[in-house]
């Protein structure tokens, strides 16, 4: 069986928008780390074809071999079943386990109609995510996992993707996608914000600076006296003296 199937196209930024509103459903969408444990086993789960029943099932290892998890759709309940030793260490804080509960989430939120099977040691792209990335089930699973668990914003104030890592519990490969893509988005904000002081400041008005006489003036005692040819002006009451 495939690890992979083609799927209705969703750009990365749609796949986001599931992802952030899904967290919110849940009441994560300011929380970090995220419990992912405590969203799968909340029973119920915001898919993009309506709310439906989650039964999330932990199981011996041996039952699911080579496979860690799989998304299963069953009379319109969704059923997620993952292997005890994934199960215990996601919640344990492990980064690859809280990635595949997450992973497998996205499955059950975006996709329908087709059991999604997450192997062991899975990463990198498959051939059909090469080829078509927005058509690729894995593919958006993979970008959805991502942005469920790691808050961009927050990711953002952090100096690298170890630091995203670790504050997230997630696994190093997708703090550093993660890490790419709001290091992308700053530069381009921080450009943007220069660009834009540079055009304020070339449009301002030129402010003469005037050259005030040491004398100061006998009308306002303010030392303002600009040299008018061989006269004097104040800048401050306007008094006008003309030389002799």
């Amino acid at each position: 069986m495939s690890d992979d199937f083609a799927v209705s196209p969703l750009s990365n930024r749609e796949i986001r928008e599931y992802a952030f509103n899904t967290k919110r459903t849940y009441g994560a969408e300011r929380r970090w780390p995220v419990n992912i444990v405590k969203c799968l086993q909340s029973g119920f789960i915001p898919t993009r074809f309506g709310k439906k029943i989650l039964i999330y099932k932990v199981v011996d290892d041996k039952e699911l071999g080579t496979k860690d998890a799989r998304t299963d759709f069953e009379d319109g309940k969704v059923v997620i079943t993952v292997k005890r030793s994934v199960h215990d260490k996601a919640n344990w804080g492990d980064g690859r386990s809280r990635m595949t509960l997450a992973h497998e989430l996205a499955h059950g939120v975006l996709h329908y109609g087709v059991t999604m099977y997450r192997s062991a040691g899975a990463s990198g792209t498959t051939a059909l995510s090469q080829i078509n990335a927005a058509r690729s089930a894995e593919h958006q699973a993979k970008v959805f996992a991502s942005a469920f668990l790691i808050d961009d914003e927050v990711a953002a104030t952090f100096d690298s993707a170890q630091e995203v890592s670790t504050e997230f519990l997630v696994s190093l490969e997708a703090a550093e996608i993660c890490w790419s893509r709001v290091m992308e988005k700053k530069s381009s904000k921080e450009y943007i914000r220069e660009l834009n002081e540079s055009f304020q400041a070339d449009t301002q008005p030129v402010r003469h600076q005037f050259s005030y006489s040491e004398k100061a003036c006998p009308e306002c005692q303010n030392p303002t006296l600009i040299p008018i040819g061989v006269g004097l002006l104040c800048h401050t009451c306007g008094y006008h003296e003309t030389a002799e």
